[in-house]
């Protein structure tokens, strides 16, 4: 198992993590070897690392390192994945300490948590990757949506199954009295809905609301799909309101896993999105 490349795909808080770390942990066993995770640190302009106990530094991240594999975190890397990304892709295959081929299989196997928020530039420096140390590399991911297009032949998907385990979990010890996307956007157009046509002052509150997800480092590919099921299933709207907000999320750009808009665009084109919603959800007088 340890010669293939495979993404573990599911829906936020399955379990998709359990279970790569589950197959680790049996590979250690087969090499015995012993499977402790450690944190370390590195820096998005080059390989530098450091322990743990150094103090963090502005550029770092913290990552996965055990005697099996190397674990990075998608989400964490604040959309500069391709610059933390960068020296460990190019790295790999040439005998450093991140992978070294050996029979066909890989000392350590490289690790991607959320890998459906890699960026384009990070999937092109991915690809090229794997062309060049196919047979010497493993690659293991978790991702909410199918592989990037640009390297899905490289990869065997695993489906996983179930709700959100960690919600639910947190939902019975605080007694049902927190929020989660979802309930953010239908609440939002639960009260669009019931609002006059809109004016121009709609303008400055979706521009708070834009910097608010931004500000809690909400993704632009996992707020459109939000808003397709939280669109589909909500039921405050017409037929036509249903439709017409799904053709306006038919015609955004960049919603496929590997695909991002540029940074000074992600502003415009969120407020943009949510000022056609707001312009299709309104009490008709």
């Amino acid at each position: 198992m340890d010669g293939l490349n495979i993404c573990w795909r599911g829906m936020a808080g399955t379990g998709k993590r359990q279970l790569l770390q589950a197959e680790l942990k049996k590979l250690a066993v087969a090499r015995k070897l012993s499977y402790t995770i450690q944190m370390k640190n590195i820096n998005g302009s080059s390989s530098t690392e450091q322990t743990e106990e150094e103090t963090d530094e502005t550029g770092q991240i913290q990552y996965e390192y055990s005697l099996v594999h190397i674990g990075f975190d998608v989400a964490r890397m604040s959309m500069q994945d391709k610059q933390f990304l960068r020296p460990v892709f190019a790295s790999l295959g040439k005998g450093s300490h991140v992978l070294v081929g050996e029979k066909g299989h890989s000392a350590r196997i490289l690790v991607l948590y959320h890998a459906h928020l890699l960026s384009s530039e990070s999937i092109i420096l991915l690809q090229s990757c794997l062309e060049q140390n196919e047979h010497d590399i493993s690659v293991w991911m978790t991702s909410e949506f199918p592989v990037a297009q640009r390297i899905r032949d490289w990869f065997v998907e695993i489906p996983v199954a179930g709700s959100d385990i960690a919600y639910d979990l947190y939902m019975s010890k605080s007694n049902g009295a927190t929020a989660n996307w979802p309930k953010v956007f239908t609440a939002l157009f639960e009260n669009w809905v019931n609002s006059p046509p809109p004016t121009i002052a709609d303008v400055k509150y979706i521009k708070h609301f834009v910097y608010e997800l931004l500000m809690r480092n909400y993704r632009w590919i996992e707020a459109v799909h939000c808003m397709l099921d939280v669109i589909i299933s909500h039921p405050s709207l017409t037929d036509s309101q249903r439709l017409k907000c799904l053709d306006v999320l038919a015609k955004c750009e960049a919603t496929a896993t590997g695909y991002t808009i540029p940074s000074y665009r992600i502003p415009i084109i969120w407020e943009s999105l949510f000022v056609q919603i707001r312009n299709v959800l309104f009490k008709a007088t």
